[in-house]
């Protein structure tokens, strides 16, 4: 049986994907993470109108925008300490490691959460007017630190290889939270209640963060605690700050687009963006890390024979990546009739927009293997400049076309974000493998 990994990994360093979980137990619990998204997507559609719902994605933008940036420079030296394939400078136990720079996020995530409660406190007094939207935003201010937390210990479980740990963090609670909201909340009290219930999400997204993460990465033995001594930290968070514009260049490719419609296309566009990309987001939470064939003896000794260079290895990744992905796409590519039934108009009419999100997720999908080997073979400056190239590219494109064609520009904008970046990115491995054999 043959391991084709499509998820980042530091050669065998990383725990076992799924230890303790059959694959069908793995497989059954991505798929309750889909039903789950889809289903609080139309709790919130069935809930609120769409000028609405737009109020309340703008929202979501909000928080997960402003945690992007929050956490992407000590998300980058995460990936970093976990994925590069190089020795790492700095010799500490990981929990204890993930702990500090949890507690720095969350720190740094509460300072700016203050701030923002500081600035909406005097919007209060000085313009009322502005006090119906300031409650509607509330909950979602006080969740930035949470939701901060929960995603940067969502992607740090990522790094280690545990995509369906990084799954439960970021995708159950607060889902579930949504869906219970929405079966209680008054028709009148639906939009106050749905954003509470993304301040409770964002709380359980946390916790559930941190006690996965306890149970992944095992506290270091009394004797290795005192074997190891003092930790360098001014070392470490002086490492991680030179990462700080290599951060802000990842939340903007991620996140600049969506902020720009925030600010000028109306709650109408806000709302079908969110809906449909809520929805093709499916695609990566069914992708699994790694993948076993078992295929016949013959088959399977060309395809260890195929994989013993580095190029080799790469080009059967993209291979079965690119299938894997592709079978996700179209599968909710046929389910997107009834799905579109199911959210009704003004969702039900937005084929060109679910077709260029889709594409970009298959386009994140296929080019996973890339992207493993950029941060394998970590080299910041490379990877500052494939964020930055493909940021500016993004918002360069969102800026000239959303006056005019909205979501749709955003769409097309964060497509070929993904494009651009995933084209450096295969362009480096391709240089990088050559010849070389695998470990």
């Amino acid at each position: 049986m043959t391991m084709v990994t499509l998820a980042i990994e530091k050669g065998g360093a990383a725990p076992a994907v799924g230890r303790g979980v059959t694959p069908v137990s793995e497989f059954t619990l991505r798929v309750i993470g889909a039903a789950l998204q889809i289903l609080a997507t139309l709790v919130v559609v069935r809930a609120l109108p769409p000028v609405t719902a737009g109020i309340y994605f703008k929202g979501f933008i909000i928080a997960y925008g402003l945690a992007a940036l929050l956490r992407g420079k000590y998300e980058l030296f995460i990936f970093e300490f976990f994925v590069s394939e190089r020795q790492s400078a700095f010799d500490v136990p990981a929990r204890v490691l993930v702990r500090a720079m949890g507690i720095r996020v969350l720190a740094r995530s509460a300072l700016a959460c203050a701030v923002l409660l500081v600035v909406t406190t005097d919007l209060d007094v000085i313009e009322p007017h502005f006090r119906p939207y300031l409650q509607t935003y509330l909950p979602f201010v006080l969740a930035v630190p949470f939701a901060t937390l929960g995603l940067f210990l969502s992607s740090t479980l990522r790094a280690v290889n545990r995509t369906l740990g990084s799954i439960l963090v970021a995708n159950y609670g607060m889902n579930l939270a949504i869906i219970a909201a929405a079966a209680v909340a008054p028709p009148g009290m639906a939009l106050l209640i749905l954003s509470w219930a993304f301040f409770v999400g964002s709380l359980l997204m946390a916790a559930m963060g941190v006690l996965i993460t306890r149970y992944i990465f095992q506290a270091p033995s009394a004797a290795a605690k005192l074997q190891d001594g003092p930790f360098p930290w001014k070392e470490i968070y002086g490492s991680a700050a030179r990462n700080g514009l290599t951060g802000v260049a990842l939340a903007v490719l991620q996140w600049g687009p969506l902020w720009v419609l925030a600010l000028i296309s109306s709650e109408l566009q806000i709302a079908e963006y969110a809906v449909l990309t809520r929805t093709a987001q499916v695609v990566d939470l069914l992708i699994p890390a790694v993948i076993l064939v078992p295929q016949s003896v013959r088959f399977q000794s060309r395809l260890c024979q195929a994989m013993r260079t580095q190029r080799g290895k790469l080009a059967v990744d993209l291979a079965v990546s690119m299938a894997t992905t592709s079978a996700y796409v179209i599968a909710i590519a046929i389910l997107a009739p009834w799905l579109a039934d199911l959210f009704g108009s003004p969702y039900s009419e937005l084929t060109a927009l679910f077709a260029l999100l889709l594409a970009m997720q298959w386009v994140n999908g296929a080019g996973r293997p890339a992207i493993r080997h950029l941060a394998a073979d970590w080299n910041l400056g490379r990877i500052r400049r494939v964020l930055f190239i493909s940021a500016t590219a993004a918002m360069l494109l969102t800026l000239v076309g959303v006056n005019d064609y909205g979501a749709l520009a955003v769409a097309a904008a964060m497509l070929v974000g993904a494009l651009i970046e995933n084209a450096q990115a295969l362009g480096s491995a391709l240089r990088d493998a050559g010849g070389a054999t695998t470990p």
